[in-house]
């Protein structure tokens, strides 16, 4: 088990100041797990943070180092010397190494390629030619591969030669020498087999596998449906190009998650409050905030349509915010349910008709119960039967609505191929405010015959 260290931002730097602190920091660190150590110097300066990584050594330098976000990793990568640089990137993982390359202006790149083993070059070259997104956009090279007509034993043997150069080794893939790939093999299997058993008799030929060009989400969700730690990504003709690994799944699945979390909210962008400055957060909001003010105005222009209703009834104002925010509410609550299932499977655009049977039944009751508790407002408080009917009678008629639009807004992007959660929560809401107001004053004023 790795040591756990308690020891402030102040004290590091007092010891990166002394002259003895290659040494100590390396003895510090020398026993903590990458993790641990991340943990305790992320908050420091980049500048500090690049000296601490330099004098702890590879290769647990680099899994420090790519612990850290893309943007971070840029500048941290900045300070290296140019032997560290070049040392770092061959140490790194296939596919964060491509993501940082990516993220390096074109001088410096063609400044460190000639310099950086053929191996690993090749690998570069070879990786980032794929779409952000895609399945060998995340995918490493570094897997475990075997042939079939190979003894249990020569295989065990071989495999202990590569291990060390392999990121995971507890899934192995039989090729031939196109790299064809025709099973795959457990480490289980491949341990517990007698020596002289081929592995092409041991292998599984029936075996889950993913496209380069596939979706990065749709990935994910193979991984998850078929409970993999790893997945082989092939092409068109079956040729082995990588391996997808459980931890680079995890990764995807906050970023896609986070990014839907955000377009929920009407917010473009990435999540990177605390470094980001007040103009680029007012940049990722502004152009939903717009569409949403433009909204609004449709409906300031409803109320003034029937300024005759509510000139008749002022008693009909108080109840106007207690309607939009149920319905608002209710169309909110109905669409993050079937975003989050079209996100998970669960749901799909075949099961519409029902989807709207369920949302139109959940409308009427919600809207019934809280139509009841209006109405009873409206009697108690202002002793008008008229409007206890008015406002329970349209909050039954918005609640339902609201659940409907909710509930078919996002299966309607899905048809359409687009991104389900743009159908904002701040949209929705507005949407349904337009439909209340109309409803809730066209209704009053049949009622009242104004």
């Amino acid at each position: 088990m790795k040591k756990k260290i308690s020891i402030a931002g102040p004290e590091l730097r007092n010891i990166l100041k002394s002259e003895s602190a290659k040494e100590q920091i390396y003895s510090i660190f020398e026993n903590v797990h990458p993790f641990e150590i991340y943990s305790l110097i992320e908050g420091l300066e980049i500048d500090e943070i690049g000296k601490i990584i330099e004098y702890i050594k590879f290769p647990k330098a680099s899994d420090i180092f790519e612990y850290f976000d893309d943007d971070d990793r840029e500048e941290i990568f900045r300070t290296f010397n140019r032997n560290d640089m070049i040392t770092m990137i061959e140490e790194m993982s296939s596919d964060d190494r491509v993501d940082l390359v990516k993220s390096l202006d074109d001088n410096l790149v063609n400044t460190l390629m000639p310099l950086i083993a053929q191996a690993e070059r090749n690998d570069i070259k070879r990786l980032i030619k794929y779409d952000e997104e895609t399945a060998g956009s995340i995918m490493t090279t570094e897997y475990a591969a075997l042939r079939q007509d190979m003894t249990a034993k020569e295989g065990l043997t071989h495999l202990k030669k590569i291990a060390p150069d392999r990121e995971t080794i507890y899934s192995i893939y039989i090729t031939n020498n196109e790299r064809i790939i025709r099973g795959v093999l457990s480490l289980k299997a491949l341990i517990i087999a007698k020596d002289n058993q081929l592995i092409g008799d041991i292998m599984k030929t029936d075996f889950v596998f993913v496209n380069v060009n596939d979706d990065q989400e749709a990935v994910s969700k193979i991984i998850a449906d078929y409970d993999l730690l790893a997945v082989p990504v092939v092409d068109e003709n079956m040729r082995l190009f990588g391996i997808i690994t459980i931890d680079d799944i995890v990764d995807v699945v906050i970023e896609e998650d986070t990014e839907d979390f955000l377009r929920h909210g009407s917010v473009e962008g990435e999540a990177d409050y605390l470094d980001a400055n007040p103009f680029k957060l007012a940049k990722q909001r502004i152009v939903w905030l717009l569409l949403l003010v433009i909204v609004g105005f449709i409906s300031g222009y409803i109320m003034q349509l029937k300024e005759s209703v509510l000139h008749s009834v002022i008693a009909l104002t108080f109840f106007l915010p207690l309607l939009n925010g149920s319905a608002g509410n209710a169309g909110t609550q109905s669409s993050t349910i079937i975003i989050r299932g079209l996100a998970t499977g669960e749901v799909k655009f075949s099961d519409v008709k029902i989807i709207l049977l369920k949302e139109i039944s959940i409308g009427i009751i919600l809207g019934i119960l809280l139509g009841l508790a209006a109405g009873l407002r409206a009697i108690i408080l202002n002793n008008d039967f008229r409007l206890a009917i008015t406002v329970a009678i349209s909050m039954v008629t918005v609640v339902t609505l609201a659940n409907i639009l909710g509930a078919l807004f996002p299966l309607l992007f899905k048809k359409m191929k687009l991104d389900p959660a743009l159908m904002s929560a701040p949209f929705i809401a507005s949407i349904v405010d337009i439909l209340s107001i109309f409803i809730y004053l066209s209704l009053a004023g049949y009622i009242f015959k104004v």
